[in-house]
């Protein structure tokens, strides 16, 4: 089973063949929730890219994201999901991000 994310992490939803990756903002003993990374803006992705591994500065983004108005967030089970980041950086960067 998947370690518990924070918010902030990045997790790859695994029940789709793309796997889009989802910016937690918030979890349960079962479930995940958060925005896809594609409806996140370019200044955003590149805020979250630069913040890690700084865990509190993505947790406050993370917090912000979650309570615009204009996002639609994500709840999906925690075995459907598999991190993207942690211990390491990502190797490239995310994408999506609107122009």
């Amino acid at each position: 089973m998947m370690p518990q994310p924070t918010a902030g992490e990045v997790v790859a939803i695994t029940t789709t063949d793309s796997e889009p990756l989802l910016l937690v903002s918030s979890t349960t003993d079962n479930n995940v929730t958060g925005v896809l990374l594609a409806d996140l803006a370019t200044e955003t992705l590149h805020r979250l890219e630069v913040s890690e591994p700084d865990t509190a500065t993505r947790q406050e983004l993370a917090a912000a994201i979650a309570q615009a108005n204009d996002l639609m967030s994500f709840t999906v089970p925690l075995t459907d999901c598999a991190l993207v980041e942690r211990d390491s950086s990502r190797p490239e960067p995310f994408e999506g991000g609107e122009k």
